[in-house]
């Protein structure tokens, strides 16, 4: 677990950055450059993406991961597997984009009424859609390698930085909204290319053309695999992104340039979740290959108490600073009937959180076929959820919805890992984890306040981070995070 931390501190203060920038992005510069059709219609083309990406990609960037230690014996296996790898992603992006042409009529036929625009852009985000795959692949790779810094550099700030670039661009009327979208595009190519251009500098692939050595008992069983990961795989997009579709073409673009942004600070607090996941995730792989089962049970209770301590502390700073937020956003009044979708997303990602590393645990294991049955069901659930309550409840009905939706999964999740390999990940201490978030929460929400939002935000966040702190510190429900807070105390004397 020692790796993990290290890995996943260097990525925790990549993510944040990147949030800082994210945050700079959908709170100032976008509310200010962009209309909210605009913002509706830019976050949409690349949640469409992501929902075809799984169909494109049909689990070779899991496989890589899950396959990869049996080649980790040297540049001419790794590179052999990797090779073929690449070349069934180009088999696979050619047959998905054949067999899209049969149903994309019945597919952007749902916004025909409330949101046209968005199929104007079809052969953009059939694009993007291809260069998605391979950076998924790649940064399968890495992770193999139990190096996750590279890639979380390129996804969260390379590409959120050179968004703000482009908003900048596109307000001083250097290119016009359709050249920044097609330049939006375009970074995520860059990202690519600079993947594959480290990975090469760094003498850590090495081509291998050789690809019929492979046994043939080898690539029926990674066929099977990539199947089965490709369902569980879609059945998670749909779940995590179906919102932000079904609020486009029941609502229109401008109600979710309105959604996205109150997503986005919801989605905040789910940050220490990527850069524990993402190292533990290769751990997990290579323990299941090695038959050490009781690593994996070590990983899984450490990243459900570690991930709902992190998450609580961050979901409390969000909470109580939604006010000053839309305070301070550049025509936050128009953005403000988004304030319940921050509070519904954010405990969705919390809940998530705190049933720990669960989905990487199932996919490395042997049962990892019968993942794909409560997904798709999960899958089929969201969407009627969400067809019933946005009609009904609008914005807010989406944010139920991804709640139930979200709830419903690590359940299911929980009582199946329980049942096949008698691992759970809950203790005493996540009971007493969430009654101190709790009185962390009340105690800073009964304080006075102070009426310059900027200055209320920042005694806040101060207090918050002094009170929670201090809760951990004397009741250590996490030994890592004592570790982590200890020296504060030590150098402040307190």
């Amino acid at each position: 677990m020692g790796v993990v931390i290290k890995q996943s501190a260097y990525a925790s203060i990549i993510n944040y950055l990147g949030v800082a920038i994210g945050a700079v992005n959908m709170i100032f510069l976008f509310p200010e450059f962009l209309t909210q059709k605009e913002l509706g219609l830019f976050k949409v083309i690349f949640s469409m993406a992501i929902i075809l990406s799984p169909f494109a990609q049909v689990g070779l960037a899991r496989t890589t991961l899950r396959y990869f230690p049996r080649f980790n014996k040297g540049h001419k296996s790794s590179g052999r597997f990797f090779t073929f790898v690449l070349i069934m992603g180009f088999f696979t992006i050619s047959v998905f984009i054949g067999l899209f042409q049969l149903v994309d009529q019945w597919v952007f036929g749902f916004f025909e009424k409330n949101a046209p625009e968005l199929i104007h852009q079809y052969w953009l985000i059939i694009i993007l859609v291809a260069i998605m795959v391979y950076i998924s692949i790649f940064e399968a790779y890495y992770k193999a390698q139990l190096n996750v810094v590279i890639p979380t550099f390129m996804r969260e700030f390379f590409l959120r930085i050179t968004s703000s670039v482009l908003a900048f661009l596109y307000f001083l009327d250097y290119i016009s909204f359709e050249w920044f979208l097609r330049f939006s595009v375009a970074t995520y190519a860059l990202s690519l290319l600079l993947l594959f251009s480290i990975v090469i500098l760094k003498g850590q692939l090495r081509f291998n053309f050789s690809i019929f050595q492979l046994k043939r008992s080898f690539i029926q069983d990674m066929t099977k695999y990539m199947f089965f990961i490709m369902a569980s795989a879609v059945g998670s997009v749909i779940v995590l992104q179906i919102d932000q579709l079904m609020v486009t073409g029941y609502l229109g673009l401008k109600e979710n340039g309105i959604y996205v942004i109150a997503f986005f600070m919801g989605t905040v607090i789910e940050i220490p979740r990527r850069s524990i996941s993402q190292m533990s995730d290769a751990l997990i792989a290579n323990a299941f290959e090695n038959e050490r089962l009781d690593e994996i049970k070590k990983i899984y209770k450490q990243s459900s108490i570690n991930q709902l301590i992190l998450g609580s502390f961050v979901f409390i700073l969000v909470i109580i600073n939604l006010d000053n937020i839309y305070a301070i956003m550049p025509k936050g009044d128009d953005y403000a009937s988004g304030k319940w979708i921050v509070v519904l997303i954010g405990l969705s990602k919390l809940i998530n959180m705190s049933f720990g590393v669960n989905s990487e645990i199932i996919v490395s294991s042997k049962f990892y076929k019968s993942n794909i049955y409560f997904v798709i069901v999960l899958a089929v659930l969201t969407i009627a959820l969400n067809a019933f309550l946005i009609p009904k409840y609008g914005l807010t009905g989406a944010a139920i919805a991804t709640l139930s939706s979200i709830l419903l999964f690590n359940v299911i999740k929980l009582i199946y890992i329980y049942i096949k390999l008698d691992f759970q990940p809950f203790s005493i201490h996540t009971l007493s984890t969430l009654l101190l978030s709790g009185l962390c929460l009340f105690l800073v929400s009964i304080v006075p306040q102070f009426s310059n939002p900027i200055v209320n935000g920042a005694y806040l966040t101060m207090l918050t981070c002094l009170i929670f702190g201090l809760l951990m510190l004397f009741f250590k429900p996490s030994k890592e995070i004592t570790k982590i807070i200890q020296p504060l105390r030590d150098r402040f004397n307190f």
